[in-house]
């Protein structure tokens, strides 16, 4: 069944939605990241100096390299930057879209979506109610799980 054009454009506006909430959740986890990774060789440092006690040196060193290592494996900024660009892909989609038919734009839609960064699933929920709600459709809202909240808070 052929979609129509409404609906390919809603799910332009949620791929949009999901982007930009998993590449302000990855910017948010890099700036917490790199913070503790700074105040825990912070720590470490002071507590060579014997300003805090032995302690300090233990928890900064331990904290510096869990964060540090998380920052190097995980790579938070360049996910980040793969759904930046996303966005930007879905965006132009989104501007082109009053110039195509529901078939090109179709095709357009499949296209964007291919090699698209990894989504974070808790966030689709999320990213759904908040398109719902710039349609002003707040009843067709999902409900949300505790950890879905979380994230909507913090993404």
């Amino acid at each position: 069944m052929e979609k129509t054009r409404d609906e390919l454009l809603g799910e332009i506006r949620y791929a949009i939605r999901l982007a930009e909430r998993t590449a302000r959740l990855y910017r948010r986890v890099q700036t917490f990241s790199s913070f503790c990774a700074i105040m825990g060789g912070s720590a470490a440092l002071a507590g060579v100096s014997d300003i805090l006690p032995q302690g300090a040196l233990a928890w900064g060193s331990m904290i510096a390299a869990s964060f540090g290592a998380m920052l190097l494996s995980v790579r938070p900024g360049d996910k980040a930057a793969q759904n930046e660009a996303d966005i930007k892909r879905f965006q132009l989609l989104m501007s082109r879209s009053s110039h195509l038919q529901d078939e090109e734009l179709a095709a357009s839609l499949e296209e964007t979506r291919v090699g698209v960064a990894p989504e974070i699933e808790l966030l689709r929920n999320v990213a759904y109610n908040d398109v719902v709600s710039e349609r002003n459709r707040e009843d067709a809202a999902l409900p949300l799980t505790l950890p879905q909240k979380l994230l909507r808070a913090v993404a």
